[in-house]
């Protein structure tokens, strides 16, 4: 009989199992290979028999010969986490008992040392083809909390970081997604011109179906590009369906819905998997940031400035936030609100061609300060030559300014790029002075908007007596 007392016992928990004399997390038929510090807090954290381990104690025994900082300690529990597949403060492994540390709340099996030896002999077969080395993780887990922040540079570095991911291995479906999604975020958010972007989007995406054709999230994220880049609604609706079929829990899916049906002019249906979504990952900063859009694009201005405010109460790092309310605060006609938020925010060049100076001349231009909001047009005009700006934002600027033929021609250009915000031109009261005129009209029908509710909705959102002549909206 072969001696058994140098093989250490595995932990199963939930669907994981934790062989850590390997430093191997196994998950269905995956195996993570967890680095010796990973290792050595999940095996703190589960030999500590559900009491809450404190910072301290994890610093010590973690970097035991090292000064640790508290970024440092909570960045190896957030990979922890996604390797473990938590993202909700209702967590099922690891728990953040304020002001005291941590406690790891699932029940905990241990395997014989017998057992765990055949366990590791039958997991063999997959390991060779699954097996996930630290590097691998650590990237692809840095990409998704840069993804978060929902920023140009950090949808830059998310990029960046997704494809060290598969400079490593070049077959991790989940690096394919973050980076797809990376790029098609970029457009989205006007930070880079689609003809660049999507591109690069689709081949990670092809790739990643290509490799796991049943994977939800790959269908999803295809779903968006299929609308934001193809402007394919059947398709795009297709593939969206079939991913919630195959994964009716996962929060990207629910997102990729509530935008598609947001796109669509379908409001319940937008709100409903936007809500179905905060329902997985009720404490998501990011989730509560696009259903306080979801509210924007769908008329209710005030419960957008509601959401976005206790937003930017308890994540005020979250800055994307505080330049979203400022949209609301301009529908709601609110330009002083508005300009006060944009005026405090922290300069970022590409945040500020993409969202924050067209705000800002809007907000100049609805607050009467015409002198300021025509020098920012300027501005934004020349930049225009040499950097990215959006037509669409430009047409924006333009209807502050009444300046309505150089809007529709900004329209129309916009129309010629395909840019992906032409999209939402339907969903709020943008441009009303020049909604009835046939070549706004003929850009709507051209994206596949409803015209008729189109105008309907911006009849009836300037006729609300809350708008007055000075204020028409911007989204």
């Amino acid at each position: 009989m072969s001696d058994q007392s140098n093989l250490s016992p595995i932990y199963a928990f939930g669907s994981f199992r934790l062989d850590p004399q390997r430093g191997k997390l196994y998950h269905g038929g995956m195996v993570a290979l967890l680095s010796e510090r990973l290792t050595r807090l999940l095996l703190l954290l589960i030999r500590s028999n559900g009491s809450v381990v404190d910072k301290e104690t994890i610093a010590t025994q973690i970097w035991p010969e090292t000064a640790v900082s508290d970024g440092n300690l909570s960045q190896h529990v957030y990979l922890l986490r996604r390797l473990l597949d938590e993202r909700a403060k209702d967590r099922d492994y690891v728990v953040t008992v304020r002001g005291k540390g941590f406690r790891f709340v699932a029940p905990v099996s241990v395997a014989a040392p017998a057992l765990a030896a055949r366990s590791t002999t039958r997991d063999r077969a997959f390991d060779r083809h699954a097996h996930i080395e630290p590097e691998v993780v650590h990237h692809y887990c840095r990409g998704c909390y840069l993804l978060e922040k929902r920023t140009a540079t950090a949808f830059g570095a998310a990029a960046q970081e997704f494809d060290a991911a598969l400079r490593v291995f070049p077959d991790y479906v989940p690096a394919l997604i973050g980076l797809a999604r990376s790029y098609a975020l970029m457009a989205q958010y006007s930070y880079a011109p689609r003809s660049y972007t999507y591109p690069k989007a689709k081949t990670a995406i092809l790739r990643a179906l290509e490799l796991d054709s049943s994977s939800a999230d790959a269908r999803a994220t295809l779903g968006s590009l299929l609308l934001f880049c193809d402007w394919s609604w059947k398709e795009a609706e297709r593939e969206i369906e079939t991913a919630i079929r195959l994964n009716p829990k996962s929060t990207s899916v629910y997102v990729s819905a509530a935008w598609f049906y947001t796109c669509k002019g379908s409001r319940e249906s937008a709100l409903r998997h936007m809500e179905r979504a905060l329902l997985v990952e009720p404490s998501s900063p990011v989730l509560q940031f696009c259903l306080a859009r979801g509210f924007l694009h769908t008329g209710e201005y005030q419960r957008s400035i509601d959401a976005f405010s206790r937003l930017i109460e308890s994540v005020p790092e979250l800055t994307i936030a505080r330049r979203h309310r400022a949209q609301a605060f301009l529908l709601n006609a609110q330009p002083a609100e508005a300009l006060a938020d944009l005026l405090v925010m922290p300069v970022d060049r590409a945040d500020d061609l993409a969202l924050r100076l067209p705000l800002l001349a809007r907000a100049y231009a609805d607050c009467g300060e015409t002198e300021r909001a025509q020098e920012i047009y300027r501005v934004l005009l020349e930049t225009a030559h040499t950097e990215f700006v959006t037509n669409f934002n430009l047409a924006i600027v333009a209807v502050g300014l009444r300046r309505l033929e150089q809007a529709l021609q900004h329209l129309e250009q916009a129309l010629e790029s395909r840019e992906p915000a032409l999209l939402l031109l339907h969903t709020l009261p943008l441009f009303e002075p020049i909604a009835q005129r046939a070549r706004f009209k003929a850009v709507l029908r051209a994206v596949g908007a409803p015209v008729d509710q189109s105008a309907r909705s911006f009849a009836g959102t300037v006729s609300d007596s809350r708008i007055g002549p000075r204020a028409t909206p911007l989204g």
